[in-house]
């Protein structure tokens, strides 16, 4: 019997310990997960408040509309500007094949 009572408080600190490390590491776990989270939110705010600077960014003159860079239309309207400077796409200026053309007449 003495031997039971021994085996059994043997077995109840083993498992006291088992059940310490398990709490230490789920306690860590959690930890991480609520660091993790504050970082989320910490970084929401930033990308807010960035938005809300971004939003409130007023043009120069009044009347005059911001032009977006990034955005895909400016962008597009920017290429179609510069292309718009060529001719039949061979990558002369127009202004240049006009000066090309008119010095070619000139030396006729």
């Amino acid at each position: 019997m003495d031997k039971t009572v021994k085996t059994l408080q043997e077995g109840h600190a083993q498992l006291s310990k088992a059940s310490g490390e398990m709490n230490k590491r789920l306690n860590l776990v959690f930890e991480e997960q609520h660091q993790s989270k504050r970082d989320r939110d910490c970084l929401d705010q930033e990308i807010n408040k960035l938005i809300n600077v971004y939003h409130n960014l007023k043009p120069q003159k009044p009347g005059q509309v911001m032009e977006d860079p990034y955005q895909p239309d400016a962008m597009l309207m920017n290429k179609e500007r510069s292309l718009s400077q060529y001719r039949d796409g061979d990558g002369m200026l127009y202004s240049e094949k006009e000066a090309l053309k008119q010095l070619s007449e000139a030396s006729r």
